[in-house]
């Protein structure tokens, strides 16, 4: 039953608020220099802005599209858990992303950019929660139906550069986030096949 898949999955994203909690209560330490430096060299391409929010629709449609009741309470437990794991690393190493924002250059979607980035929220830059949740659902949904495959690949791809190019991330960030998304989808697709 939708709603049902609706009302479990609803738990991961009242999870999700942890960060923009954290922020509230840690203070940012500044990014370690050769993190930087490797950035250095990523251009800022305005216009990825445009996959970068195709996470929002990523996050949403799990419960329209799985809809098998048990693979979706998996599904949102593996998310969480994830969420959980990301958080106790913002806890632990709160990276400033203030270095790669700084970067951002005005441009014709320059008011979608101002839309994801707050003032308080200059951290939680490592690891991309972006980048290892859309892998899970991504993976998730394709494993799911098939028939969504391409689809799902260019979304999460498109999600992991446009994380680093639009300067939302270091590029180190996304790598360790499509490194636990995929990792969590590992654990996903074992406990849902059970």
């Amino acid at each position: 039953m939708l709603i049902k898949r609706i009302l479990i999955f609803t738990l991961f994203w009242f999870s999700f608020t942890g960060y923009f909690v954290i922020p509230l209560f840690m203070e940012s330490i500044p990014c370690p220099n050769w993190i930087i430096e490797i950035d250095s060299y990523i251009p800022f391409i305005w216009w990825m802005i445009i996959p970068y929010y195709s996470y929002y629709i990523l996050i949403i449609i799990p419960p329209f599209i799985i809809k098998n009741e048990q693979k979706i309470k998996q599904l949102t437990i593996t998310l969480i858990q994830t969420s959980i794991l990301c958080f106790i690393i913002y806890l632990i190493w709160p990276i400033s992303s203030s270095h790669t924002l700084s970067l951002v250059q005005n441009n014709p979607l320059s008011c979608f950019h101002d839309l994801i980035t707050f003032e308080y929220l200059h951290q939680n830059a490592f690891p991309s929660m972006h980048v290892s949740v859309s892998t899970i659902i991504g993976l998730a949904v394709w494993n799911y139906k098939s028939k969504y495959k391409n689809i799902m690949i260019f979304m999460v791809a498109s999600i992991f550069l446009a994380t680093f190019l639009i300067k939302q991330h270091y590029l180190i960030d996304s790598i360790s986030g499509l490194i636990i998304g995929y990792l969590g989808f590992i654990k996903y697709k074992k406990t849902s096949n059970k």
